[in-house]
C-alpha cells in the first residue's frame, strides 16, 4: 500500500501543480490584456499630446511674441527656460517637454484688447 499512496501522492501533486499553472497562464493572459489597454491608451495620448503642442506652439505663432509688453516678454523668457509663471505654480521648474495652460494664460492673456499697447 505504500507504494500505492506515494503514486496516489505524486499524481495529486501534479494535479495541484497542473492547477496552479493553469490559474498563472490565467492571469498572466489578463495582466497582458490590461498591459494591451494601456499601451493603446498611451499612444493615444501621446498623439493627443503632440497635436495639442503644435496647436499651442501655432497659437503663440499667430499672437506673436512682438506684441507682449515688457513684463510679459519676461514672463515668456522665464516660461521658455523652463520655470512655471502661473500663479499656481510660479517659480517652479516645468518637467522636460511639459507646457502649462495657466503659463500661457498669464503670458497672452488680453492679447487681443492690447494690440499696439507696448510698455
Amino acid at each position: 500500500m505504500n507504494g500505492d499512496q506515494q503514486r496516489n501522492g505524486i499524481y495529486d501533486n501534479l494535479a495541484r501543480l497542473g492547477a496552479h499553472l493553469t490559474e498563472m497562464g490565467d492571469e498572466l493572459a489578463a495582466l497582458k490584456s490590461q498591459l494591451n489597454v494601456a499601451l493603446a491608451q498611451n499612444a493615444e495620448l501621446t498623439i493627443e499630446n503632440k497635436h495639442l503642442q503644435e496647436a499651442i506652439k501655432k497659437l503663440r505663432d499667430e499672437r506673436g511674441e512682438q506684441q507682449l509688453t515688457t513684463g510679459r516678454r519676461t514672463l515668456n523668457e522665464l516660461y521658455h527656460q523652463g520655470f512655471h509663471v502661473c500663479r499656481k505654480h510660479f517659480g517652479e521648474r516645468l518637467a522636460p517637454h511639459e507646457s502649462c495652460i495657466f503659463c500661457d494664460e498669464a503670458i497672452f492673456s488680453g492679447m487681443d484688447g492690447q494690440k499696439g499697447k507696448q510698455e
